[in-house]
């Protein structure tokens, strides 16, 4: 293949833009409805999932510390305003972050052009969809061909650099190319779509029997028309009256759960924990609580930190310190996400863990009031320790000097 004077050849060619990257990512039904992206996150467990990982990494601010002679600091950085504020002139930080994860997880990478000016710095990010890309390899070296829409509707080609695209990669194991969630279990999602194919067909055609009126005696037809019409009237879906009173002799009686009802709920939250397994979240977190309590779900969120968007964190850091750094900087440079906003609980809780920190002196009165968002006092910089706590070779000298014989 040649572009631009170039002798290039694909990394990956099924899964290309070109060769239709949708189709050989996605395809496939077990119902009437196809598996696509669109028809997955028409699942509310799989949106919950997707949009509460995003989300939560989406609103952590992203900060740039310097490492120098074994201390840390927040340093000022041209990128700090593209990861906190406005990634370009069309897009918020938080948005730009939602939409690169979302992308991961979909599509299994989540892509941004990083424009830069005369000098190297980057003065903008840009996301661009997974359909739009193609990677490429010249001289052992990676590349994106980019298709992008021009006047007029005409589409162009950008040879962008690997250094030059945030390339957020999914799970997999190609080094470039990332798998997608909905491509690796479509069979699963196909069955929780055609689960609400069912549900949605069944209650729309309205195929249940809820419960019947027994009367004493035969009635002619007409008449058991016109108790159906005017009982459905009144007390059905659209009816409009609460309390349904019977004629003498008449019996109303409810029919129980069916099996087929209960089994389909059963099948529901079987598919809710599923898509919490795919995700990697606690299956609490899509509201799935049937075997939650307060304490556990205290300790999930902990977990949903740790593990589930964990991962995501720090290959979004690792990827900013290859691509968004200068070389200069690489060696002691790097990204953080502060994450103590996700971490904060509750008043007697949150209490009990400054009073720790402060006490063993990790913490100033200043960095608990930072915390809370608060402004410094005066003096609050200084770190102090429990008077009792010495170090244990220490104790006999000072209870000596404690009774006055040192």
């Amino acid at each position: 293949m040649n572009l631009f004077g170039f002798e290039i050849k694909r990394i990956n060619p099924v899964l290309s833009a070109k060769k239709g990257f949708l189709n050989a990512n996605f395809g496939g039904m077990i119902g009437r409805t196809p598996v696509t992206e669109q028809t997955a996150m028409g699942l509310s467990a799989y949106w919950a999932g997707v949009r509460r990982i995003t989300e939560s990494v989406a609103m952590l601010p992203v900060e740039v510390f310097r490492k120098q002679n074994g201390r840390r600091e927040i340093v000022a950085h041209p990128t700090e305003y593209l990861l906190n504020a406005e990634a370009n002139y069309e897009s918020i930080s938080f948005d730009f972050t939602q939409i690169l994860i979302t992308s991961a997880i979909n599509h299994g990478n989540g892509l941004a052009i990083i424009e830069r000016d005369q000098f190297g710095t980057p003065t903008s990010l840009v996301n661009v969809t997974r359909e739009q890309c193609e990677p490429i390899k010249y001289d052992d070296e990676i590349y994106w061909k980019v298709q992008v829409k021009e006047a007029y509707n005409e589409t162009e080609s950008l040879l962008v650099k690997d250094a030059d695209m945030i390339n957020l990669r999914g799970f997999g194991v190609d080094p470039v190319v990332g798998l997608s969630a909905i491509q690796a279990h479509k069979q699963n999602l196909g069955l929780s779509i055609a689960a609400q194919d069912y549900g949605a067909d069944f209650y729309n055609k309205s195929a249940r029997i809820d419960g019947f009126i027994e009367y004493a005696g035969v009635l002619k037809p007409e008449t058991k028309e016109a108790i159906s019409q005017q009982w459905t009237a009144n007390y059905g879906p659209n009816g409009t009256r609460g309390t349904a009173i019977l004629d003498a002799g008449s019996k109303y009686h409810r029919i129980g759960l069916p099996p087929e009802d209960a089994q389909f709920i059963e099948t529901r939250k079987f598919q809710k924990n599923e898509i919490a397994t795919i995700l990697g979240i606690p299956s609490h977190m899509i509201n799935e609580m049937e075997n939650s309590t307060f304490s556990n779900i205290e300790h999930q969120s902990i977990e949903f930190v740790t593990y589930s968007i964990g991962t995501w964190i720090e290959k979004i850091e690792q990827e900013y310190r290859r691509k968004l750094l200068k070389d200069t900087e690489k060696l002691d440079h790097y990204f953080k996400h502060n994450v103590d906003r996700l971490l904060r609980t509750d008043v007697k809780t949150k209490g009990e863990y400054y009073r720790l920190m402060t006490d063993i002196g990790a913490y100033s009165i200043n960095d608990v009031l930072e915390l809370e968002d608060r402004n410094p006092i005066e003096g609050g910089d200084e770190r102090y320790v429990q008077i009792n706590r010495i170090p244990i070779q220490d104790m006999d000298n000072y209870y000596k000097k404690k009774d006055g014989e040192l």
